[in-house]
């Protein structure tokens, strides 16, 4: 009876198929996976067979995906519902003439997830989930190399090193995830071959290869990711994606070759992800991009926004900006270097998000004033609508490069939790407006305004070692609301006060370096 249901909504029917399983359940938004038992005779069994899988939702729709071969005789499903109830789903693996069917259903439960990520519809620059809470991302990404499976090592809190054989401090994932996760980090981005493993051997018209064990070592980085609670930009190729000229793009047999890959990524992490990326520091043709970016839409069921970098925000297929920002500012003028820099994105004047996917200090990852940088980075990027993420270099304090990413140690962290708290249920209507501040001379200001919210960071403008006081800020909170200043560098609150709604002049606590007010 399945089967004709599911042939009726969606084209032919599977075959009934064997059950394989009870019926379990799966919390809203979670993943649901599925091992089928088939043996193969295929020498490319990713390229020579074939899992299509038809899933009934309980109000009656037909959703259609794909699965994937994971070992010998082992074949696999991934699904992430977004329905309460009781889902039914048919499988049928195919090679040549010779096919294998499987049935079976699980349940939909509740769950403490909220969905996956879009773009707000209450403010354009900004992130919501599904059920519309806002999501106001702080990222990082590191290096994941081929020490993976089990053995994954990340550098965390690590000194000064004693010579360069030194590697500096590592520990396990868990270790890692759990210690930045506790401090408000809650977006990780990862690619293949971008200081990390593969995913393929070959992407070509005569066939492609995956990486058996890229796909496992992918698949245990993702779902402890989302165990510890962070969402995932997944960029699907890294810096040298294959056939990306305008010629290329209009090859079948190349395209098609690059469109199985996508399709192969989309089956086996699609439920796991919350944002797109086609590439990392390359480019391609608008007409590769478009193209590819196209396909990706059409076989993700779970209509995941997509960007790519080098960033291309104004063709239509891309739905966010991706920059990568590396800088060495003076921290007297930390705020305002990241204020230009974020309000002048491309994406932005064409009503898309900002996502620097990669941001981090140039020449050193640590150095006296790093610490201070970040957080006057951090405070000021939720101010002008936009994500950072921090490439993540913590093995040791003095590692140098060009791009020398950031150390995140103890300090770095507890600025990440302090924001993180400030920003937590933020008003997700709220807007920039214009900070007004007396003597206008003596500091920066940067506010947001919503019905229910009203938000105001100031920096000083001047010495970051001595108080700045006699300040005044005109503001305008819509309603009435206990207005609440904070320090950013310790969380401590310095002063509350009732207020009512409407233009008012307020008197800015003294402070060092920056302070940050919230009525609500």
């Amino acid at each position: 009876m399945l089967a004709a249901l599911i042939g009726l909504a969606a084209g032919p029917a599977h075959p009934a198929g064997r059950s394989v399983s009870a019926a379990r359940s799966v919390r809203l938004y979670e993943v649901f996976q599925q091992t089928l038992h088939w043996s193969s005779t295929a020498s490319n069994p990713w390229e020579q067979a074939s899992v299509d899988v038809k899933l009934l939702s309980p109000g009656g729709t037909v959703v259609e995906i794909g699965g994937f071969y994971a070992a010998p005789g082992t074949w696999e499903f991934r699904f992430a519902p977004a329905q309460l109830g009781r889902w039914s789903w048919t499988a049928v693996v195919t090679e040549g003439s010779r096919q294998g069917a499987f049935r079976g259903s699980f349940v939909a439960v509740k769950g403490s997830s909220p969905g996956f990520v879009r773009q707000s519809p209450l403010n354009r620059q900004r992130w919501t989930f599904t059920d519309g809470s806002p999501f106001y991302p702080i990222g990082i990404q590191d290096c994941t190399g081929d020490n993976g499976g089990a053995d994954f090592r990340f550098g965390l809190d690590g000194g000064f090193r004693s010579g360069p054989n030194d590697p500096g401090k590592l520990v396990d994932m868990t270790t890692y995830l759990r210690t930045y996760a506790s401090a408000g980090f809650d977006l990780f981005r990862w690619g293949p071959d971008n200081c990390s493993f593969s995913l393929y051997q070959a992407i070509d018209p005569a066939g492609n290869v995956y990486s058996a064990a890229g796909g496992a070592d992918a698949d245990l980085l993702f779902r402890t990711l989302r165990r510890y609670g962070f969402r995932i930009e997944m960029a699907l190729f890294g810096f040298h994606p294959p056939f990306t000229s305008s010629a290329d793009a209009a090859d079948p047999a190349k395209m098609a070759a690059v469109e199985k890959y996508v399709r192969y990524v989309v089956d086996r992490y699609g439920a796991y992800v919350d944002f797109w990326e086609l590439m990392n520091e390359a480019n391609a043709s608008d007409s590769w991009i478009t193209q590819v970016g196209g396909y990706l839409h059409e076989v993700d069921p779970y209509h995941h926004p997509l960007g790519t970098n080098w960033s291309v925000p104004q063709l239509p297929v891309i739905q966010f900006g991706t920059d990568h920002w590396y800088v060495d500012e003076d921290p007297l003028e930390s705020d305002a270097v990241t204020w230009s820099r974020l309000r002048n994105e491309p994406a932005r004047a064409l009503g898309k998000p900002t996502l620097v996917d990669e941001q981090g200090n140039s020449g050193q990852n640590w150095d006296p004033t790093s610490a201070t940088r970040l957080r006057l980075r951090s405070w000021t990027a939720f101010f002008a609508e936009a994500t950072l993420v921090f490439w993540n270099t913590s093995w040791a304090k003095d590692y140098r490069a060009g791009t020398a990413n950031v150390y995140l140690g103890p300090v770095e962290r507890r600025f990440v939790r302090i924001l993180q708290n400030y920003t937590q249920g933020f008003d997700p209507r709220a807007r920039v407006v214009p900070a007004r501040l007396a003597p206008a001379a003596a500091a920066r200001g940067y506010a947001l305004r919503g019905p229910s919210e009203y938000g105001l960071y100031v920096v000083a403008a001047g010495d970051h070692t001595a108080p700045t006081s006699g300040l005044t800020a005109i503001v305008d909170p819509a309603r009435a609301g206990t207005a609440t200043w904070t320090d950013p560098a310790t969380g401590r609150v310095l002063a509350t006060k009732r207020v009512r709604g409407g233009t008012q002049t307020l008197s800015v606590p003294a402070f060092v370096t920056d302070i940050a007010l919230e009525i609500a």
